[in-house]
């Protein structure tokens, strides 16, 4: 991971952990596809990669018309840059915005990390 090496590290973590509690409880009790979708967005950033709606909908097993829907949805509070139609073949970015807000968030998580060690 490039730049943002820490806060990647942590938010990919969070990502394994995510997948992991869905494959032992019901997956239905853990839907949160904004957040993977912002969370992807961000490890993405840190790889130097870029994806489309289509694969973060596919790695999270998300519906098509929902992941649709939250890009649109993120695109107008200006946490993602698309086209704001919800085209999933665009790649995506976040904003500064949403990569500093996930940063923080990764701050955070890191103070949870070590206040369980």
């Amino acid at each position: 991971m490039q730049g943002n090496d820490r806060a990647a590290t942590t938010a990919a973590a969070i990502l394994r952990f995510r997948r992991a509690r869905s494959e032992i409880l019901p997956a239905e009790l853990f839907h949160e596809p904004a957040w993977d979708l912002l969370l992807e967005l961000f490890v993405a950033d840190a790889q130097g990669r870029r994806l489309t709606g289509w694969q973060v909908s596919e790695q999270n097993q998300v519906p098509p018309n929902v992941m649709s829907r939250w890009l649109m949805h993120l695109t107008r509070i200006h946490l993602i840059i698309g086209d704001g139609v919800g085209d999933l073949d665009d790649e995506l970015t976040l904003s500064g915005k949403a990569f500093d807000t996930i940063e923080r968030l990764m701050k955070e998580a890191r103070i949870l990390q070590e206040a369980i060690i």
